[in-house]
């Protein structure tokens, strides 16, 4: 695909017959390594574009984290709607790539566009001040400065820093602070550039922001993820249907169980992905609210005590 400021965007597409919908999934850790998950999508019934996000692997442009999602997302959005007519679309992605399924939405409805019929969102990264500050105001160190050594700098990714280097960095960085500590990484200037605004963010205010958005919202969170407190806050102050997944794992989500049995447990109960079906089944993103003036609570909950969903229904 072609922006409208001539950057091209590159990734792969899974084609089926009678498709039921189309699944969008923009990523920056190459889309050529999320084969699984277009197949998975192909075999749910779905078409499925996974694109490398501008300045990543199979897209041209300069690699800005957290500042093209919105009006790229939007015209890859118009260009599907265009390419598939009358199919319904989902916007779907983990990580940063939740965070450019909620923009791309918001950018399509911004435009006058047709947003996506249904959003999922696993262990959202929302926006930039998101990803810098625990909900307590501590500043998460050494996530970002692993982060952005490895993800944040040119169009591919870098081998993870070594722990011993990563533990000098963050004691550095506890001594003289984020920014000065920095300037002895020998980033290129750009980059630290991005690495100061990173610090200076405005946290993003979901109600604010997404208010106008109707599309129906499934978003999975992890109790010990470190975005779990703003991926609940989402799915809280989402202005139409919202339907919260959790259970006890992190930001890997089920590859986080290293208890055998629970995973075991888990992977009987249909696990995450059987959740997302029953969702797409039942709380289908292209149903009309039918004409209900607040919108929907949902929570389902992994127990691992009784290696069931508890599922409920909470106050809008």
């Amino acid at each position: 695909m072609t922006t409208s400021d001539d950057i091209r965007l590159g990734g792969l597409l899974w084609e089926i017959d009678d498709a039921a919908g189309i699944v969008l999934l923009r990523t920056p850790y190459d889309a050529r390594r999320h084969t699984e998950t277009g197949r998975s999508w192909a075999g749910r019934g779905y078409h499925c574009l996974i694109q490398d996000v501008r300045g990543r692997y199979l897209s041209s442009g300069e690699w800005d984290p957290y500042q093209h999602e919105t009006i790229d997302g939007a015209e890859v959005i118009a260009q599907l709607r265009a390419h598939f007519p009358g199919l319904p679309l989902i916007a779907f992605g983990a990580s940063y790539a939740a965070h450019a399924a909620l923009e791309g939405a918001y950018g399509a409805m911004r435009h006058e566009q047709s947003a996506p019929d249904g959003i999922i969102v696993l262990v959202p990264a929302l926006g930039l001040a998101e990803t810098a500050w625990n909900p307590d105001g501590a500043p998460q160190i050494e996530h970002r400065i692993a982060w952005w050594h490895e993800h944040g700098i040119g169009p591919r990714s870098r081998k993870p820093l070594p722990p011993d280097e990563l533990a000098t960095r963050v004691r550095r960085t506890e001594q003289i602070g984020v920014i000065s500590a920095a300037r002895e990484w020998s980033w290129p200037a750009a980059v630290f550039e991005r690495w100061e605004r990173l610090w200076t963010a405005t946290h993003l205010s979901v109600r604010t922001r997404y208010a106008e958005l109707i599309s129906p919202l499934l978003v999975v969170t992890g109790a010990h993820d470190f975005f779990d407190a703003d991926a609940r806050r989402l799915a809280a102050s989402w202005p139409s249907d919202s339907h919260l997944v959790t259970g006890p794992w992190g930001h890997r989500l089920a590859a986080d169980l290293t208890d055998p049995h629970t995973r075991e447990q888990l992977d009987n109960s249909g696990g995450i992905g059987g959740i997302i079906d029953g969702w797409l089944r039942t709380h289908t993103p292209f149903a009309a609210r039918l004409g209900r003036l607040e919108p929907a609570r949902y929570v389902s909950a992994f127990d691992p005590d009784s290696g069931s969903w508890q599922q409920s229904r909470t106050a809008a």
